[in-house]
């Protein structure tokens, strides 16, 4: 067992080579890695490269190119065959095939229109579907409309069914090289070309990956240049209010900056970059290195205010504080590694960083913050009359809470039941558009196009016919057809299906006679390998079939467009579409590509909460038993501990607020910091009961001891969190808001019904 007088007195000792020595290995280590530091918002980031789901990414793009689209959207309640609006369309389309990392653009200028030739029904024409716009007269341009909103090919995809609104598809080259800053460049030039190219009246959107990737890295941008910065300002503000003292903001901000710096130089170290998720770190840094600093400060300071000196109130607060801080630390350990489990790689390493940081505070907090007392003999006046009267509000305070025990327990329970009902109707979303605000750019232009085309999903169907040149095979061609009718059908958020089955029926229609009896695949092998070998002949550069089956005539690629929807629908998609082929075809189907990502991230995230909750709270558990030893602690402690967690999850239900990857954070804070104040609290009344205090004394003690350093970091951290309240992005303005509330009540419950449980029980006990 430590002796924390000796241990007290050895730091007291050493106290120079400690001030000296941490503060410089700790830079240093983040000096050498700091070159490393990186950010990354691609979405392969979000699974292990091994992973099944990346393979099949990969599978994907190796096989097809790229799935990174870039959209440019835009409506014209005139009309979009107006000859303004399409000259905009096709200088935009013709200036993004000339764009850095743009292998192909697809609009309703370059629709590639097949038909029969007007001088002579025995020539198919495969032709630009919009060419000499000023040769084009108003019967021709309501002929093209009706053409467009009426062509399975172009109806819904390239132009809404009202012929009022049209999206621009760039698709990007396949590289492993991309990086961030290469996204934003191409969402910076479509955005210069849109302002070059717009009409008074006309509507214009940008969508895709670029855009997403722009969102994200002004998201971790405002975390690095707003959130973090003034999080901090709040708590030096605070914290100066609070103690009025210049060490009492000095030696917390301290320890947490340093605890910043090694988290900051281990990550980088590591090779882990920053994201959406991680560049959350030194919030959270700040949240756990501040709590254990205010308690060892808060009890230095009490003990320095009833007359002591300056080396027997840092014995005396080592002493108080080193054990409830070792299990909180502890506690915050567990609750923080139990994410290391997950297969979202951001939310694993989020939880290896927090867990060394709750460690590197807690070794900082207990050694280098007495160093820097002892070194610096901060003067403190003695205030035994403020002193007095503390003691006695905290003395009126316990009468009533065990005057009233039992009411507020009853009402305690009463309001957990009420909030916990909500659990029935939480739902698990982690669809990327969701996780911006509704004001936001990149969710209007995703709104915007759903509205008015057909949605911003796309769905990759990647059909295997298990042979080279399967893909000519008139069972597969008709499968497909009849597999896109049924997800159709199925599915009303689908708004369209294509695939090469529908160029295949357009030639076989047209090669006799364009009558529609013949729109259908034909049953000859021979037939379809001439049709794909005529269409593949007759378009333009860069316009190839490639991109719709495999240079070995394997796969067949079929794209279906969505309307934003939830994970759990497009889960289900994915299931429905294994169902249907493996039962209804002799050939297999996969859904691939980056929405499949956010579909399974929801299937993880699931296993996440699951898992890592149920360890951490196993892990917490033990941790609780290993300090205390003690049944009665175990069971007093319980209903204050889950509570917050309960009504957290009842909360989201009531609020409407699905569980996204900031739920599973706030979660594991609620159990990882907000079981930091009943530790506090406990130990402080455990030592009391040891003395031989009445309940009512060691409950008082308790309060004196830990409750103001309990309200202290309690108000610091809601305060700190609820500047995420603000934030645009879901994930952290979900987080601001359920983590505040969260402890908030930790707090409550730890000052009031704690209490009045120890009351309760100890009454029946003493009878």
């Amino acid at each position: 067992m430590l002796d924390k007088t000796r241990f007290a007195k050895g730091i007291i000792k050493y106290r120079w080579a400690i001030v000296l020595l941490i503060p410089l290995l700790i830079v240093l280590l983040f000096a050498l890695n700091i070159k490393n530091a990186g950010v990354e918002t691609d979405f392969k980031m979000w699974f292990d490269k091994d992973s099944k789901v990346m393979q099949n990414f990969e599978h994907f793009k190796q096989t097809f190119g790229s799935d990174d689209r870039l959209m440019i959207a835009l409506r014209n309640e005139k009309g979009i065959f107006q000859k303004e609006t399409l000259e905009s369309i096709q200088d935009i389309t013709e200036a993004l095939w000339q764009t850095k990392f743009i292998a192909r653009v697809d609009s309703i200028t370059n629709y590639q229109y097949v038909h029969v030739s007007s001088d002579d029904p025995d020539d198919i024409i495969v032709e630009d579907f919009i060419e000499d716009i000023d040769t084009l007269s108003d019967l021709d341009l309501k002929e093209k409309e009706k053409i467009a909103v009426n062509d399975v090919q172009t109806k819904n995809l390239l132009v809404s069914a009202d012929g009022k609104s049209a999206v621009i598809v760039a698709r990007m080259v396949y590289s492993e090289h991309l990086k961030p800053a290469d996204y934003i460049a191409l969402h910076k030039s479509a955005n210069a070309i849109i302002e070059q190219n717009r009409l008074r009246g006309v509507e214009y959107y940008s969508m895709g990956v670029p855009a997403y990737t722009n969102a994200f890295m002004s998201t971790i941008n405002s975390n690095a240049k707003i959130f973090f910065p003034v999080f901090l300002l709040a708590i030096i503000a605070l914290l100066a209010l609070i103690f009025r003292n210049i060490w009492g903001v000095v030696l917390p901000i301290t320890v947490v900056v340093l605890t910043i710096l090694f988290i900051a130089g281990f990550t980088f170290g590591l090779g882990y970059k920053l994201n959406t998720i991680t560049s959350m770190f030194p919030i959270f840094i700040i949240a756990i290195g501040i709590a254990d600093s205010i308690h060892i400060f808060w009890v230095w300071k009490h003990k320095r205010e009833e007359g002591a000196n300056n080396e027997e109130s840092v014995i005396f607060s080592i002493e108080k504080n080193f054990m409830p801080a070792l299990i909180t630390s502890l506690t915050t350990f567990a609750g923080f590694i139990s994410l290391g489990i997950s297969k979202i790689v951001p939310m694993q390493a989020f939880g290896i960083l927090l867990a060394s940081g709750a460690v590197m505070a807690f070794l900082l907090s207990i050694l280098l913050l007495p160093a820097f007392l002892s070194v610096i003999h901060p003067k403190i006046k003695v205030k035994k009359q403020n002193t007095d009267k503390l003691k006695e509000r905290v003395a009126q305070y316990t009468h009533f809470v065990v005057r009233n025990d039992v009411r507020i327990i009853i009402l305690s329970v009463l309001f957990i039941v009420v909030c916990t009902i909500g659990i029935k109707d939480i739902s698990i979303d982690t669809d990327f558009a969701k996780q911006f605000g509704k004001d936001t750019p990149i969710r209007k232009s995703a709104e915007f196009v759903e509205k008015n085309i057909g949605g911003t999903i796309y769905l990759e169907i990647i059909v295997d016919s298990k042979e080279k040149s399967g893909v000519n095979n008139p069972r597969l061609m008709k499968d497909v057809d009849r597999f896109s009718e049924a997800f159709m059908k199925r599915y009303e958020r689908i708004r369209h299906v294509s695939s090469l089955s529908q160029v295949i029926k357009r030639y076989h229609k047209l090669m006799n006679g364009d009558q529609e009896t013949f729109y259908k695949i034909p049953n000859s092998k021979e037939l379809i390998s001439q049709y794909m070998l005529l269409y593949s002949l007759s378009l333009p550069q860069g316009m190839g079939i490639n991109d719709m089956m495999d240079v070995d005539g394997r796969y067949l690629r079929v794209t279906a467009m969505m309307n934003i929807t939830s994970e759990a629908k497009k889960l289900e998609m994915y299931n429905w579409t294994r169902k249907w082929w493996k039962e209804n075809s002799k050939f297999s189907a996969t859904l691939e590509g980056l929405t499949m990502i956010s579909g399974h991230m929801r299937m993880e995230l699931t296993n996440t909460l699951i898992t890592s909750i149920s360890l951490a709270l196993v892990f917490v558990t033990l941790i609780f038993w290993l300090a205390f030893r003690s049944k009665f602690f175990m069971a007093i402690s319980t209903l204050p501990n889950i509570a917050p967690l309960l009504i957290a999850t009842g909360l989201t239900g009531w609020l409407g607020i699905n569980l996204d990857l900031g739920m599973a954070i706030v979660f594991v804070v609620i159990i990882g910091i907000a079981i930091d104040d009943t530790v506090h609290f406990l130990s402080k009344y455990k030592a009391a009961v040891k003395k031989g205090e009445s309940l009512i004394e060691a409950i008082e003690e308790s309060l004196l001891l830990s409750g103001s350093a309990i309200v202290i970091t309690t108000v610091i951290l809601v305060l700190g969190f609820a500047t995420f309240l603000f934030s645009d992005f879901a994930i952290y303005s979900n987080f601001g808001l359920l983590s505040s509330v969260a402890l908030s009540l930790a707090m409550l419950f730890d000052l009031m019904l704690l209490p009045a449980i120890i009351s309760v029980i100890e009454k029946r006990r003493i009878k």
